[in-house]
């Protein structure tokens, strides 16, 4: 039976990719989140679970660390005014000791999920992509896939989700919405296509020690022209007040992902942004009226 190492699961990819993974397998799952794991797994089944704590990532767990045949990264936390240590800690530091005490003379698959994003004056994009620049330089056994995703949406349980905070502000009527100018233009991929990627990243067999991918929907969009789209779909009345703030500090303002880097995955998005947008609405409808 095949072992499965998962950080992050209890997150929106992460939970989702758990969701997935093979029901006959012997997981561990790594999280600070031990109740909504508990929760995930009325739902999914596997042949043998052990949940553990990130103290769990040691030098004294390295033998049954290093007995894996797949690692799957999905942690990470995004900025607040006072969690810099954290975004340190969960972004690079944690997955990088992982992989390195998962080093060993056996082959296996570390699957690393990155960011699209790429201006590193954001403390979130500079560490997210320092990790993938140390697994870059990877001398081992094991191969790297390294998954550079753009934006996903399309899970309710997606509290932080851009497109679900827009939604979920109209739906409660708010009489004005208040934003930046919106020039910034990203690249969304609903989760549904994400999750059939991920199954073929799992059967995918690396030739070489470091993959990368660019996983998009391979069309941008800027942020107004999203608002605007979902204003026009819930044929909402609200007031939109775009440049009413300022851009953060590392705002990047291009999302743009490369297609030719999944030539040796025969995959392709099939999901439109507004065919997308219209399915999450409907979920929300459900839950809120």
């Amino acid at each position: 039976m095949k072992k499965y190492l998962i950080v992050g699961a209890s997150g929106f990819i992460g939970g989702n990719i758990l969701s997935i993974l093979p029901s006959k397998i012997d997981i561990t799952i790594i999280t600070s989140n031990k109740k909504e794991i508990l929760e995930r797994l009325k739902i999914k089944k596997f042949s043998k679970v052990l949940i553990k704590k990130y103290i769990f990532i040691s030098s004294k767990n390295k033998k049954i660390i290093q007995e894996q045949d797949v690692i799957i990264n999905c942690t990470g936390v995004y900025p607040n005014k006072k969690n810099n240590k954290k975004i340190i800690l969960l972004n690079y530091k944690l997955p990088k000791k992982l992989f390195d005490l998962s080093l060993n003379q056996s082959t296996k698959k570390f699957i690393n999920i990155n960011t699209l994003l790429k201006n590193r004056e954001s403390i979130y994009v500079k560490y997210k992509h320092k990790l993938s620049d140390y697994l870059r330089k990877n001398n081992g056994n094991t191969s790297v896939i390294d998954l550079h995703v753009s934006h996903l949406y399309g899970d309710i349980r997606n509290k932080k989700g851009f497109i679900n905070n827009i939604i979920v502000k109209i739906l409660k009527n708010r009489k004005i919405l208040k934003l930046t100018k919106g020039q910034q233009k990203r690249d969304f991929l609903h989760i549904k296509d994400f999750k059939k990627l991920f199954l073929k990243i799992l059967k995918f067999e690396p030739n070489k020690k470091y993959h990368k991918f660019e996983i998009g929907s391979y069309k941008s969009y800027s942020i107004k022209s999203v608002i605007i789209l979902i204003k026009k779909i819930t044929n909402s009345n609200i007031n939109i007040s775009f440049g009413y703030f300022d851009y953060k500090k590392g705002e990047d303002f291009s999302m743009r992902c490369n297609i030719k880097s999944l030539k040796n995955i025969n995959w392709e998005p099939k999901i439109s942004l507004t065919s997308g947008i219209k399915l999450l609405l409907k979920d929300f409808q459900k839950i809120l009226f």
